[in-house]
């Protein structure tokens, strides 16, 4: 008799779990994006929510939380309930970076988000002001090689993503070039195209106008495979690197302790949407490529991406910072 109600009560709570997992979503979700309206992580995170929006039935509202280069947003999205119901579309600095550059990081990226998919990547694209005279990537290692510290490579700030790419081409290329921050990447490029300062690794968005009108010269794309916008530009991988990538990326997480059901559910509908010829090419004019993985893969790939910056942060003496 004990077994038979034993097996009942596990048969009803079994139907229970079954008609919850059926009737979810039942209100709005919330994505947190961990930067300012309007950026790159905010555009991709409206273009994420208004796809899962249409397949799950429900609202997904994009909550901004930026501040203290993103940790405000990953702290609120690391305590936030892990009931389904609440999302954020982080990126490489907030996941990758930030765990070896800031000092009491509020936020383990390990043990506090279970990882969705990956969904873009924004390619950096080394470029040399003209008057430098070199037209290959080969070139400018030379350059740098023979001429220590005398190139100078110019970023959006100490520890940006901008930095740390030249910071890992200077580890993987032995070239000694030496870095000139900035408080913003605008305030760079109008140096590099001035003359100011020898390269920069940036945005391929952001690079492209200047190679168009021939006041920058591209030398090289940071991404493991080509890209559609600059066919004709070469990877640092095929310029005799083959282990070098060095991108900007975004990627969809939960709270720690999201059901594993609705994280396979979430990942499969972001992944059939980056199927689509409309959602890629809205991706492309933003300057992104699109990239999937499973939740485990994602998962790996964080941790890689932890060891290879906090591997360049060290040989590059880059202070830790406290949080502001």
């Amino acid at each position: 008799m004990k077994k038979t109600l034993n097996f009942i009560a596990a048969v009803s709570l079994a139907a229970i779990g079954a008609t919850a997992s059926a009737a979810y979503p039942e209100k709005p979700i919330k994505l947190i994006v961990p930067a300012s309206a309007g950026g790159a992580a905010d555009t991709l995170a409206r273009m994420v929510g208004n796809e899962m929006s249409m397949k799950m039935g429900q609202p997904v509202v994009v909550e901004n939380l930026p501040g203290a280069a993103a940790i405000m947003g990953m702290r609120a999205l690391s305590n936030a309930p892990a009931d389904g119901y609440t999302f954020g579309l982080t990126f490489a600095g907030a996941m990758s970076i930030n765990p070896s550059l800031y000092n009491g990081l509020p936020y383990d990226t390990t043990k506090d988000y279970e990882p969705i998919t990956m969904v873009a990547v924004s390619p950096l694209v080394i470029g040399v002001n003209p008057s430098l005279g070199i037209k290959s990537f080969q070139e400018l290692v030379a350059m740098a090689k023979s001429n220590p510290g005398k190139l100078t490579f110019g970023s959006a700030g100490t520890g940006s993503t901008q930095h740390l790419s030249v910071e890992l081409l200077k580890v993987t290329t032995g070239a000694d070039m030496r870095h000139i921050p900035y408080k913003g990447s605008p305030a760079a490029l109008a140096d590099l195209v001035g003359g100011i300062i020898s390269l920069m690794s940036d945005n391929a968005i952001t690079m492209i106008p200047m190679f168009q009108a021939g006041r920058l010269v591209p030398l090289a794309v940071g991404t493991s495979k080509r890209i559609g916008s600059l066919p004709d530009v070469p990877t640092v991988a095929e310029s005799g690197y083959p282990d070098f990538e060095a991108v900007g990326w975004y990627g969809l997480v939960a709270p720690a302790g999201t059901d594993k059901a609705v994280v396979d559910r979430v990942n499969a509908i972001v992944r059939e949407a980056m199927a689509k010829p409309d959602f890629i090419t809205a991706l492309q004019k933003q300057g992104m490529e699109p990239r999937a993985n499973s939740p485990q893969e994602f998962r790996a790939y964080i941790q890689r991406e932890k060891e290879k910056w906090a591997t360049v942060i060290k040989a590059a003496n880059v202070p830790m910072q406290d949080i502001r």
